[in-house]
């Protein structure tokens, strides 16, 4: 086991950059072939700046955090520190049940940041995009990563989840935010049979209605399920996925949520 976390901690970098990589490609590959809506954006000027968002978010963690949660992963295992680590539990289910927990955190968060004003005020960039592809996945205020890299760092120390478990989550979830956030059309039958599992893009994109009914609602990133137990669940939108309207109302002039400097100062900039 030491070997591994060894292992881990010194390519975990080259490991989720990959994953992360050779997904955005994938999905904007598919985008390309199989796009779901016409965008109302120029494509190339929102992603540079939805790229110089998540450089800087990248760059900030690296500066304030490091490897935290991975060291906070390590010190709880070897110290049975944790929820998870009063049970004996064979380390594959202890893998499976870190990652399913992990994920119902995430979606509590999610809702968390809806809910309360004051993480709504930097939540409302991620869904003042007013196109959706697959870099609104990342298009997320530093302040708001900061603040839900602490909640995972504390939901680790306290569950005790083993490190392995961390890196499998990080790539499930960030892979899985690019494929759920993608512009791409999927027959009705196979997102209807996804949704079972996993949240789909169009399941998502009802989340980034202008509507507030809609916009909160669906508030999963991986796992479906946690909408339908928790009584969150839109099945369509309102105005059809070819109408509706994303983004939102009181942030409606594209000159104002494109540019990074945009981006960043819309916290504090009054609707």
């Amino acid at each position: 086991m030491k070997e591994l976390n060894e292992y881990i901690i010194l390519n975990e970098p080259i490991i989720r950059v990959s994953f992360f990589i050779l997904t955005l490609l994938t999905m904007a590959l598919l985008e390309y072939i199989i796009p779901k809506k016409e965008l109302l954006l120029s494509k190339v000027k929102r992603w540079i700046n939805n790229l110089c968002v998540v450089v800087l978010n990248t760059f900030l963690l690296k500066i304030i955090f490091a490897s935290s949660a991975i060291m906070i992963s390590i010190y709880v295992s070897e110290n049975n520190i944790g929820l998870l680590n009063l049970f004996e539990i064979p380390f594959f289910f202890l893998v499976i049940l870190s990652i399913i927990l992990l994920d119902l955190i995430i979606y509590f968060q999610h809702r968390l940041f809806h809910e309360v004003d004051f993480f709504w005020k930097f939540h409302k960039v991620h869904h003042s995009d007013m196109d959706y592809d697959v870099t609104t996945g990342f298009r997320f205020h530093p302040i708001e990563i900061i603040i839900s890299m602490l909640i995972k760092i504390v939901s680790i120390f306290i569950l005790g989840v083993p490190v392995i478990a961390v890196v499998i989550f990080e790539i499930i979830l960030s892979s899985l935010a690019l494929f759920n956030h993608s512009n791409i059309k999927l027959s009705t039958l196979l997102d209807k049979n996804l949704r079972y599992f996993v949240v789909t893009p169009d399941m998502h994109r009802i989340h980034h209605s202008i509507h507030s009914d809609e916009l909160n609602s669906n508030y999963g990133f991986n796992l479906s399920v946690w909408d339908r137990i928790f009584n969150s669940y839109t099945n369509k939108p309102k105005d059809g996925y070819e109408k509706m309207i994303i983004g939102l109302k009181e942030f409606n002039n594209k000159t104002e949520t494109v540019s990074i400097l945009s981006i960043l100062s819309l916290p504090f900039r009054k609707s």
